[in-house]
């Protein structure tokens, strides 16, 4: 066969090959669809639901919104914050606690909250994690300011903060000035029956029994 007769036919078979359809680029999954709620979980404040999502979307840290106007940059809370009723939207590990004014049922709200997240969550970008040093508790009351926080963050974070999270909820530290410690409750505690009484002593209880026998806490 001569080499024109050759080239010819490689020409055909690269006008056939160039004729067939290229195949389309599979999409890539959209993996904010796969996170999902699986289920709720009651939390002691008949007013907060937590809605556990299938996977962690917030590693460490929590967000926490108490009206439409600080959800504005947040999808999610935005869309919460739509629904009747709604009144705190709290963010943490694997859940998102909502919380409902004393008028409104959670039939059908619960429903409709289920689906506003199943079609608006996301993964948060967590901040940097913030490692505590070790306090000198013993001498508590000759700390300054600075150090007698730390040391209230290390006990809050070791026996008040992962009891809380299990029913939805957490505390901010605000301050302290003398012997009082100011604290602000997160989530389901927000308005929880039993924050300003059994869960404010527990937490007081463990300040002093950790740090010192004078401290005092209250809710801001």
């Amino acid at each position: 066969m001569k080499i024109s007769e050759v080239l010819a036919i490689q020409a055909k078979l690269n006008e056939k090959t160039a004729a067939k359809p290229k195949p389309k680029a599979k999409a890539r999954p959209n993996l904010k669809k796969a996170l999902k709620v699986v289920r709720t979980r009651e939390t002691p404040n008949p007013n907060a639901l937590q809605f556990v999502i299938n996977a962690v979307i917030l590693d460490h840290g929590n967000v926490s919104f108490a009206s439409k106007v600080e959800a504005k940059e947040d999808k999610m809370a935005t869309a919460l914050f739509e629904k009747p009723g709604v009144i705190n939207v709290y963010v943490m590990e694997n859940f998102v606690t909502v919380t409902k004014d004393d008028k409104t049922s959670w039939v059908p709200l619960k429903d409709r909250i289920w689906k506003t997240i199943d079609d608006t969550v996301i993964v948060y970008q967590s901040e940097e994690k913030i490692q505590l040093s070790a306090v000198d508790v013993v001498n508590f009351s000759k700390l300054d300011n600075e150090k007698k926080l730390q040391g209230i963050e290390m006990v809050l974070n070791r026996s008040i903060r992962t009891n809380l999270a299990k029913d939805g909820g957490g505390v901010e530290l605000k301050g302290i000035e003398g012997n009082e410690v100011s604290i602000h409750y997160q989530g389901a505690c927000g308005s929880c029956p039993t924050s300003t009484s059994g869960t404010l002593k527990y937490i007081q209880g463990q300040l002093r029994e950790q740090l010192h026998p004078e401290l005092t806490v209250k809710s801001v």
